[in-house]
C-alpha cells in the first residue's frame, strides 16, 4: 500500500463506479427496479464510510505485521463488496427482446 491518501482514492473511485452505474442503469431502464438500485447505492455510500474510517483508525502500538493485516483485510472487503455490489446491479438489467 503507497498511503492511507491513495488508499481512500481508490475507496472513493470504487464507490463511485458503484454510483455511477446505478444512475446509468436508471437512466436506461427507468423506474424499473429503482428501488432496488438506490439501495444498492446506498449501501455503497455506507460502506465507502466505513472503510474511510477503518482506514484512519489509530494503530499506535502495532507492529508492522498487525498494521499490513489491518490494511490487507479492508482492502479485501472493498474489492468483495465493490464486486457483489456491481453483480447486483447488473442481474437487475432487463433482457430487450
Amino acid at each position: 500500500m503507497a498511503s492511507k491518501k491513495e488508499f481512500k482514492k481508490d475507496v472513493n473511485f470504487l464507490t463511485n463506479e458503484i454510483v455511477m452505474r446505478g444512475m446509468i442503469h436508471l437512466e436506461f431502464f427507468g423506474d424499473k427496479n429503482s428501488e432496488q438500485i438506490f439501495e444498492i447505492m446506498n449501501n455503497a455510500v455506507n460502506s465507502r464510510n466505513d472503510y474511510i474510517a477503518r482506514i484512519n483508525q489509530r494503530l499506535t502500538g502495532k507492529d508492522a505485521k498487525e498494521v499490513k493485516s489491518h490494511f490487507k483485510s479492508i482492502y479485501d472487503d472493498l474489492l468483495k463488496s465493490t464486486h457483489e455490489l456491481l453483480e447486483k446491479i447488473d442481474s437487475l438489467d432487463i433482457k430487450v427482446n
